[in-house]
């Protein structure tokens, strides 16, 4: 009689080793696997789930380690995975990271019961899924956030590739989500040069009195996949897109100018631009750095009273926001 507690009898969950025996029950489990994924065939897309459950199943529960332990994933699909294709030959390690990823988001993230994700149209393969793979275990909403926009970007339809790559791209770029893929070193590096950076431009800028700037941002209820194509006033999401591009490289140009100024001038001390002013490098000359600058905390406050102007259409002459000039350039 053994006195081993099985954990799904109890419902718990327990770290399963590679180098420990494989049950009865799992060997059976295995069989079972294998068996729905070999009759799954009716169709591609049917076909891709079907391996994509079996293999995250048989992954998760590692099932692949034999009767007596110790065998590794990568030689489990070397030495077991072809006879799940149908004589397509083994799954190499890339392929079944994909089809497992494509399982997992379009059936365990997009079909599940959550606001905001029920009506976005669900990856048809797995290629598709690919540039957001790496974030479905650690960041999974992150994931979704991707995914929309991508179907914004495809005007509702299933995103390309090529759409799903620059959301995710555009998503990791936004300083906004910045933090999530730093360490606890880096982020409080970066808190203080940000800190520093806008202690600077803040003088600059001209609050309106009515308006909280650190009020919650109202939370979007607006799907831009489902809004109307045929409205020829705007292109919600187009506009979206094109805009989060724009914040997305005003941050980095920021950044990158913040990150050269901080490090030389740390380096080299107070007449490192001293000099810089002095040199005539044509059109890259710094003579005139400090109006430059001004330049770009007043188009901060421009954009920043833009946000919170009362006009209506084709009255911004007349709005409340004074400057003494519009930018002309796009």
């Amino acid at each position: 009689m053994t006195t081993a507690i099985i954990p799904e009898v109890l419902g718990l969950e327990t770290q399963v080793l590679e180098t420990s025996p494989m049950t009865s029950a799992e060997e059976k489990e295995l069989v079972i696997v294998k068996t729905a994924i070999r009759t799954a065939y009716a169709d591609k897309l049917e076909r891709d789930l079907a391996i994509g459950s079996g293999l995250l199943q048989i992954f998760r529960r590692k099932l692949y380690r034999g009767k007596e332990g110790g065998r590794t994933w990568e030689q489990w699909l070397a030495e077991e995975s072809a006879e799940l294709t149908a004589g397509r030959g083994v799954i190499a390690m890339a392929t079944s990271n994909y089809l497992r990823g494509f399982y997992q988001f379009r059936v365990e993230l997009l079909q599940r019961p959550s606001p905001g994700s029920g009506s976005l149209p669900l990856p048809t393969s797995p290629k598709q899924v690919r540039p957001i793979i790496s974030q479905l275990d650690t960041h999974p909403d992150a994931a979704v956030e991707m995914w929309k926009a991508a179907v914004a970007d495809a005007k509702g339809k299933v995103p390309t590739f090529d759409q799903v790559n620059r959301a995710a791209l555009a998503y990791k770029a936004n300083e906004a989500n910045e933090a999530r893929r730093l360490s606890a070193a880096q982020q409080a590096s970066q808190q203080k040069a940000v800190a520093a950076s806008r202690a600077a431009t803040a003088s600059t800028i001209e609050s309106e009195p009515s308006y909280d700037f650190h009020q919650a941002a109202p939370s979007p209820n607006i799907p831009a996949w489902e809004l109307e194509k045929d409205d020829s006033a705007i292109d919600a999401g187009a506009e979206c897109k094109r805009i989060t591009q724009a914040l997305n490289d005003a941050h980095k140009a920021i950044g990158l100018l913040r990150g050269i100024l901080y490090s030389q001038i740390n380096k080299y001390g107070r007449d490192y631009l001293g000099f810089l002013r002095q040199v005539d490098a044509g059109i890259y000359s710094l003579h005139n750095i400090d109006s430059q600058v001004h330049q770009i905390g007043d188009d901060i406050a421009f954009v920043s009273e833009l946000l919170v102007a009362d006009v209506g259409e084709g009255e911004l002459a007349a709005s409340t926001v004074q400057v003494t000039s519009l930018p002309t350039r796009e």
